[in-house]
């Protein structure tokens, strides 16, 4: 094993701006859940919209751990794993791209279980797709050898 788990988490903030650069390791994801929902605090979203966009960034960035950095999954074997944020604002939105070098994913043929089914049932797993989806105004996956994935999260702020 790469010592990625020792590289530290590289952070730069501004006002309206965070650009942030973590170890692809479960032990990023409470830094990077506090740092974006620190953003989307001091810009206006109320307490309830920060706790959705905390968990969808959180399901994101698990999915990106445990799916595309998965050993068995060919990906670009050539750098440690990591997670690349940049969350922003920008006309009344917040946006927050997390980008990776792991294996691709079809985000246009992904079904994800209906919600209300799977919690009937007691399953577990399968639903971070669909929670983004319904946290989410809009989310945007694109995916080139060159760049890596990019998953992009759209929130509206909304004037009350």
């Amino acid at each position: 094993m790469s010592g990625f788990e020792s590289q530290p988490i590289r952070c730069k903030k501004s006002t309206r701006r965070i650009s942030l650069q973590a170890p692809g390791h479960s032990k990023s994801l409470a830094f990077i859940r506090a740092t974006v929902a620190d953003l989307a605090c001091q810009v206006g979203f109320p307490e309830d919209e920060v706790a959705k966009i905390e968990m969808a960034v959180d399901e994101a960035c698990s999915n990106v751990l445990e799916h595309a950095y998965a050993p068995d999954k060919p990906w670009y074997s050539h750098r440690d794993p990591e997670l690349r944020l940049e969350v922003f604002t920008e006309g009344g939105q917040l946006i927050i791209e997390i980008q990776d070098h792991g294996a691709q994913f079809d985000f246009t043929k992904y079904q994800p279980p209906p919600l209300e089914e799977g919690i009937r049932k007691l399953q577990r797993g399968g639903f971070g797709l669909a929670i983004i989806r319904k946290f989410m105004d809009e989310v945007q996956y694109t995916s080139s050898a060159s760049a890596g994935n990019t998953l992009r999260l759209v929130k509206y702020l909304k004037n009350s």
